[in-house]
């Protein structure tokens, strides 16, 4: 069990700093949308926006000037933000002493049904201003239910730990 903390450990502190790199993206794009401050129009075939690191003039992201692409971006961005988060709430669980607790179920519950709505819900929504035609996005969907459903077969394995721990207790 010494290896499992460990492991869980390392992957709670990459998945955190993967979601603050997310969160970070997803905030100076929204101010940068939002304000104009670090940001550049610029127009070639398409008019494109380039968000720059903040006081410098280094290109950090790049898309289309458009109303539904800019929903669309930064709604991906946040998603994956909430997702690492909450993946990194899963290798927490496996981080405490005491492996089977209702507030380990909690954090796999979280998992499990955002894997299984969050996916398809900003997929509908994205389609309602944006055109989605990549395979890629029906993929994802898939991928993230199949997470989702993983993670309710260890949700439902928690839950009979923790009545067990009761009934010895």
């Amino acid at each position: 069990m010494k290896t499992v903390r460990v492991i869980s450990k390392v992957l709670l502190a990459i998945t955190r700093l993967i979601a603050l790199g997310y969160f970070f993206s997803f905030l100076l794009s929204a101010i940068a949308l939002s304000t104009g401050w670090s940001l550049k129009l610029v127009k070639d075939k398409a008019e494109r926006f380039v968000i720059l690191y903040p006081f410098t003039d280094s290109r950090f992201l790049l898309g289309d000037y458009e109303s539904g692409y800019i929903f669309m971006f930064l709604l991906i961005l946040g998603s994956y933000a909430f997702f690492f988060w909450t993946l990194g709430n899963v290798f927490k669980v496996f981080n405490q002493v005491k492996l089977f607790t209702q507030k380990g179920i909690s954090y796999l519950k979280w998992f499990y049904i955002s894997n299984l709505t969050v996916p398809l819900a900003a997929t509908i929504l994205i389609s309602v201003v944006y055109e989605v035609e990549s395979p890629v996005a029906e993929g994802l969907i898939v991928l993230h239910a199949l997470l989702g459903v993983f993670t309710y077969f260890i949700a439902a394995i928690f839950k009979q730990g923790v009545s067990l721990q009761n009934e010895q207790d």
